[in-house]
């Protein structure tokens, strides 16, 4: 098998786990208890992806947990020139993500923080997007994207948790599946002891 082949195969083992119910968040400060209600959830990139995703994401996380999620219309109200770029926590993204946590640009984030005036913040960047399968009468032709996320509470921008997910879109009208973004949103407030 040569490199494409494999890094292809690689990558669609990797998008089976991720969307067969592995851990999509984990917690890095435990035990955890929320210090407040308000979060924001941020693309920290400008393609149509982050944002399409952390839109999805808010939505559904206002709906599965106890936080305040503004909308994005909010989210660019308080930051000029919404979206921004924030330096994420990866190395590349071609096929697959290099996931680095200390890349994480932590004083653009509390920066962000302070022009929302929100408890937590969800930064999301989604670097890549695949194809995956072909369509037919049967099945229905998805890409997908991966995600590196990190959530960070106030005050000070202290890193409470980080996730990598893929969720897939609809090729032909770019929306995201709500039933994957549902499955993540839900599985941060079971961990972060707010679901409704």
């Amino acid at each position: 098998m040569h490199r494409p082949s494999v890094m292809r195969l690689g990558t669609i083992i990797g998008l089976i786990l991720a969307l067969s119910g592995c851990s999509t968040f984990h917690l890095t400060q435990e035990p955890f208890q929320p210090k407040g209600k308000k979060l924001a959830v941020i693309a920290g990139m400008t393609n149509d992806s982050s944002l399409r995703i952390a839109k999805s994401f808010g939505d559904e996380l206002g709906k599965t947990s106890m936080f305040q999620v503004l909308s994005q219309t909010q989210v660019a109200q308080a930051i000029p020139n919404y979206p921004q770029l924030v330096k994420g926590p990866y190395k590349s993204a071609y096929f697959e993500i290099d996931v680095d946590y200390a890349k994480t640009d932590v004083g653009r984030v509390k920066e962000l923080q302070q022009h929302l005036g929100v408890d937590y913040v969800y930064v999301l960047w989604a670097p890549a997007t695949v194809s995956h399968g072909n369509s037919s009468w049967f099945s229905k032709h998805y890409l997908v994207t991966q995600i590196v996320a990190q959530l960070f509470e106030s005050p000070g921008g202290k890193e409470v948790g980080r996730g990598q997910y893929a969720v897939r879109v609809d090729d032909q009208t770019h929306q995201v599946l709500s039933e994957d973004v549902r499955r993540v949103a839900l599985e941060m407030a079971e961990k972060t002891h707010t679901v409704k």
